[in-house]
């Protein structure tokens, strides 16, 4: 646990390693911190725990404080804590690998630079939350930048499950949190114990989608699992209807703040989460919404669960033909009515 005890030194801005000079604090629960830039409004702090471990704290007011999920990155560890002061909190990033230290330098200075021109302190801390969004994304493997074609797509798809098939029905911070594909869960969404997964295909394609691994289609302990399904093409012609990405995420998000501002920020970390950023331009793809499929995961329908799998056997991916899925379509309506029945059931 990040400690709560802050020892300050008037050590100012960055250098090659700014934790070199900070000595270790005298008690567990403690840590020796100074800030990172004394010209800078917002309560960024290199600091060091009595474990000599390295972090970045940001102190701040609890009314900045994130709602959304906080990332994982792999040797970096990132917490949420009281502060030292009353009404005070502090985001905190700590370096648990040492072989990392280069790279969490790199990490801490970009946070630090993209947060320093924020306008409020709620703007600092939430900058600073999705630039650590975007390294989770870059050090799991992807892109890290703009987001690709396909990646586009399934962004899109999940989208616009959460704003047809599930914000209408759920109060807006209970449905937001419902969205759990950009954390890196093996469902994208989780209601209760009912889960759905989301996939976009192009339309008139082969009618197969691609699944990613043992756990996505695999209903164990759940009382119900649903795959939705919609064809999105890239449109080419101006005067046809279709939506880039970045309006169809601002459509979903003014659907949230006109029912519940709070839980904007939360849905704003999810979207840095699936690696989507409202500063790249996404104008050169528009996506043609086309028919929507429902079908019910359970019994004999085509899949291959973790039961399935040998001993030894992960990360299968497999594809599974839509028209056996057949006998297993339903009606979003049933689906609507399951999400109502498993949210009344919390």
């Amino acid at each position: 646990m990040i400690s709560t005890r802050l020892r300050w030194r008037a050590i100012p801005t960055m250098n090659e390693d700014p934790w070199r000079d900070l000595t270790l604090p005298s008690a567990m629960d403690a840590i020796s911190a100074r800030r990172v830039d004394h010209n800078l409004p917002w309560g960024f702090f290199w600091a060091k725990n009595l474990e000599n471990q390295c972090l970045l704290v940001v102190r701040h007011a609890p009314e900045s404080s994130p709602t959304s999920p906080l990332p994982r990155l792999k040797g970096v560890e990132m917490t949420l804590t009281d502060g030292i002061h009353t009404g005070e909190r502090m985001l905190a990033l700590r370096l648990i690998d040492p072989a990392q230290r280069d790279i969490f330098y790199s990490l801490c200075r970009d946070i630090v630079s993209s947060a320093g021109s924020a306008a409020t302190e709620k703007e600092a801390v939430a900058t600073a939350l999705r630039r650590t969004w975007r390294w989770h994304l870059l050090l799991r493997g992807g892109e890290g930048g703009r987001l690709t074609a396909d990646e586009q797509k399934g962004l899109v798809g999940e989208l616009i499950v959460l704003e047809r098939l599930i914000l209408p029905h759920l109060p807006p911070t209970d449905a937001v949190t419902t969205w759990l594909g950009p954390t890196g869960a093996p469902k994208d969404f989780e209601i209760g114990r009912i889960a759905l997964e989301s996939k976009a295909r192009r339309g008139g394609a082969t009618p197969y989608v691609a699944i990613s691994s043992q756990h996505q289609l695999d209903d164990t302990g759940l009382d119900g699992l649903f795959l939705h399904v919609v064809d999105l093409n890239q449109e080419q012609a101006p005067e046809k209807p279709a939506l880039t990405l970045a309006e169809v995420a601002q459509r979903c998000r003014a659907a949230i703040s006109e029912r519940d501002i709070g839980a904007v920020d939360l849905f704003e970390g999810l979207l840095s989460a699936a690696g989507f950023s409202w500063e790249e331009d996404y104008g050169e793809i528009r996506w043609a919404e086309g028919k929507h499929s429902l079908f019910s995961v359970t019994g004999d329908f085509p899949r291959l669960t973790a039961a399935d799998c040998p001993s030894g056997v992960g990360n299968v991916k497999y594809t599974i033909d839509l028209a056996v899925c057949e006998p297993h379509r339903v009606s979003l309506r049933q689906l609507v009515d399951v999400i109502g029945g498993a949210h009344s059931a919390d």
